[in-house]
């Protein structure tokens, strides 16, 4: 862009973290390994294998242009969840927001969907149980959205639902990543981190192997 300032400023003039998000294209997983940007497969909608192999697609090329390995790859994931006490009433409940919506309904009922794809509907610790399958399926990753207003849900139900998740969920979920992530695993991009990484006189995490070469061909881009 030329002749155009954006305000407000970075706050300590870092540059925020950029994201490419993608449903199905492994061009935008592409762009961002080709960035050493942070990839974030919706994950939602279509079948988990499909999103398993666009994130593997992306740690593969992240390490290709030498960002790091493909553990160090950033990687965002989306989720669905809707809660109650209880999983019977949680799907009695949702099942005709399911039913009626312009995307989810019409097609496989609500538990094959729930099969299929990140979409949780049962008690707190139903959601928290499948959340943290999400990395045996695509290893450690650093960011973790949740859509919880879908198929017409009215604010109050949506306000319970934050409310739950802020007090039964969202703690354990945090405290079970933290004991389960690897040590060689990226740590999340947040401002403090970046902040720190950017200020410090280290020597990088990831450094090339020696003897290390760019292909010549790259089957990919045909480059």
């Amino acid at each position: 862009m030329k002749n155009f300032t954006s305000i407000p400023r970075p706050l300590d003039d870092l540059p925020p973290f950029v994201w490419h998000g993608s449903i199905r294209t492994p061009e935008i997983a592409e762009q961002a390994a080709y960035y050493g940007d942070g990839f974030f497969a919706s994950h939602i909608l279509w079948p988990r294998e499909h999103f398993i192999a666009l994130v593997e697609f992306y740690r593969e090329r992240f390490a290709h242009y030498g960002h790091g390995t493909p553990e160090q790859a950033i990687v965002g994931l989306g989720g669905h969840i809707f809660m109650r006490r209880n999983s019977q009433d949680a799907r009695q409940e949702f099942r005709p927001y399911f039913d009626n919506a312009p995307v989810y309904g019409h097609g496989p009922s609500l538990e094959e969907f729930m099969e299929m794809t990140p979409l949780s509907v049962g008690s707190p610790q139903e959601i928290i149980d499948k959340t943290l399958t999400f990395r045996e399926h695509f290893g450690d990753y650093q960011r973790q959205l949740f859509l919880f207003d879908h198929g017409g849900i009215p604010l109050k139900t949506v306000l319970e639902q934050l409310d739950m998740f802020g007090k039964e969920v969202l703690p354990v979920l945090r405290e079970e990543t933290r004991k389960r992530r690897s040590p060689l695993a990226a740590e999340p991009p947040t401002h403090a981190n970046r902040l720190a990484r950017l200020r410090s006189t280290q020597t990088p995490s990831f450094e090339p192997r020696p003897g290390f070469k760019t292909p010549q061909h790259d089957s990919v881009t045909g480059r």
